[in-house]
């Protein structure tokens, strides 16, 4: 089941049965989101637009749920062919379905660990009971989506949407905290950065990063500047737990650009989180950061 959103000269596509995934963004015709990360989605449920929640990345291998029948979810032995423990990356709502009702602009979805996919529990999936919850409505301008979750320990929710980098330059720009996350800790910013706290990333470079919004802790916004359209990612989150996360890997040709409810997303400190987030697509060189 396919849902297909539309209002003027932007359209969305979405896949409720797997995952949520936003399989498609257009303005004008113009892809955002990189059509080539298909492959990701039909091998692990990944790329395109996937989401967060309720956990970021792979847990410990202590803490992973005993699944009784792997057979009954064929990637998991996809991804331990790679050397992967973790199941379910980044979190049971990108791999199961949700249900969602639907109007020509707006969708809202909901899933919770009593949900059942394939005949087992989420809660037995994802090792605690829990219930996300997302809207999303298109704009003139692009879309608006908005996340919630509420569990048993601590969580988070997020977007991980694979934007399409076209050849020529690109990069990203947002005002951010001195200081970032690495796998190996924080650091200091290193590459361009004023004393406005302007950061500049070019995609020509690996990045796992993650941010924090300057001057005001509670909403970030981020330009990724391409030579084929401009977006304009607007989050704000209740609490100071939040945080925006930069993914490239050399060379890809895609960006992700995920606002996150937690701080520290591989060590969130809520049971009760929300994001609000709005995607803006312009013409290239329209908007100046």
């Amino acid at each position: 089941m396919a849902i297909h959103l539309r209002k003027g000269n932007v359209e969305a596509l979405f896949y409720p049965d797997k995952g949520m995934n936003m399989a498609s963004l257009k303005k004008n015709g113009v892809e955002i989101i990189d059509q080539s990360t298909q492959a990701l989605f039909e091998e692990r449920f990944a790329g395109l637009g996937a989401l967060i929640g309720p956990h970021f990345h792979h847990r410990k291998s202590e803490v992973l749920p005993k699944i009784a029948d792997e057979s009954l979810f064929p990637h998991i032995a996809r991804v331990r062919a790679k050397g992967i423990d973790e199941p379910f990356s980044h979190g049971i709502a990108r791999y199961a379905p949700w249900k969602a009702e639907a109007t020509n602009e707006k969708v809202k979805a909901v899933i919770n660990g009593k949900d059942e996919w394939r005949g087992v529990p989420l809660e037995t999936l994802e090792g605690q009971n829990f219930k996300m919850s997302m809207t999303a409505e298109l704009t003139d301008l692009g879309i608006n989506v908005d996340l919630s979750v509420v569990s048993d320990t601590d969580s988070l929710v997020g977007i991980h949407y694979y934007y399409r980098l076209p050849p020529g330059t690109n990069r990203v720009k947002s005002r951010v905290q001195p200081e970032y996350l690495s796998q190996e800790g924080k650091k200091s910013i290193s590459w361009d950065f004023d004393n406005q706290n302007r950061m500049t990333f070019n995609l020509n470079q690996f990045a796992d990063y993650t941010f924090h919004p300057y001057p005001n802790k509670l909403e970030g916004r981020i330009l990724l500047d391409t030579q084929e359209y401009q977006l304009v990612t607007l989050y704000r989150c209740a609490s100071q737990e939040n945080s925006w996360q930069l993914y490239h890997p050399e060379g890809a040709s895609y960006a992700c650009i995920e606002p996150i409810s937690a701080q520290d997303p591989r060590h969130p400190n809520l049971s009760v989180s929300s994001i609000q987030i709005q995607l803006q697509i312009f013409n290239p060189g329209s908007v100046h950061e």
